[in-house]
């Protein structure tokens, strides 16, 4: 029984030292349309009363990224209470998505915003869980999508998982009509951004337009409507 137990005591140790793995999608240090530059900072905080870490992988768009999904990145110590904020996580001309291994009770929150533009703070994107991933078979909504000469919206879809997979995206009119369908490969931790995807459907002018997405394995989505006045992007979460 005392070896049980010990082992019990170990495993409770190994699991909480782990931590959580958290994902922030939609992520860059680049140029982009219409004179933006896209920016990245990150703030990582924790409340908790004991000290904690935090280790950060930077996964590029266009390729697969199983060796970064499986990284053992060298772990950074985080003090009781202290916020640290991060600029330097996204490498120069990168676009992509973060992987942040925590301890238990560390938040993370991001900001992405274009500093040429004229806006005042951007998008707040948060981490999220890998349980936070949309299922396979399960469909989401972005909702509320434009193109207009003000507006144009940007679609992000992240894999969290070892396999290859195909998510679908089904745009759909205000009135219900189906405007077009389109289905993206999307490798193990493969990062995939779609820059003013309405007009990839022939969408030239529209509003209050809904995507539907869908994929044969796990993933992330969200849209960035963009304002062309201040060069601000506003987050669209999926509707589940």
């Amino acid at each position: 029984m005392r070896v049980l137990l010990s082992a019990l005591v170990l495993s409770l140790v190994a699991s909480a030292a782990i931590g959580e793995e958290l994902f922030v999608p939609g992520v860059a240090q680049r140029q982009g349309q219409d004179g933006a530059w896209w920016n990245t900072e990150v703030w990582i905080s924790n409340p908790s009363a004991s000290t904690g870490s935090y280790a950060v992988t930077f996964l590029p768009a266009g390729q697969p990224n199983l060796d970064g999904m499986r990284e053992d990145a060298e772990p950074l110590d985080l003090a009781p209470g202290v916020t640290v904020f991060r600029n330097d996580l996204v490498p120069q001309g990168g676009v992509g998505t973060l992987r942040i291994v925590t301890t238990p009770g560390v938040v993370v929150l991001a900001r992405v915003f274009n500093s040429a533009g004229r806006g005042s703070f951007g998008g707040a994107v948060p981490a999220l869980a890998r349980s936070a991933a949309i299922r396979p078979g399960e469909v989401a909504q972005l909702i509320g999508l434009r193109r207009t000469p003000q507006y144009r919206t940007n679609v992000a879809l992240f894999n969290p998982t070892p396999d290859h997979g195909v998510v679908r995206l089904r745009l759909i009119g205000q009135n219900g009509e189906v405007v077009g369908e389109e289905a993206y490969r999307l490798a193990a931790g493969g990062y995939v951004q779609l820059d003013d995807v309405l007009h990839g459907f022939s969408v030239s002018r529209g509003e209050h337009l809904r995507a539907e997405v869908s994929g044969t394995v796990s993933f992330f989505a969200q849209a960035s409507v963009i304002d062309s006045r201040s060069g601000s992007p506003t987050l669209v979460s999926p509707q589940r």
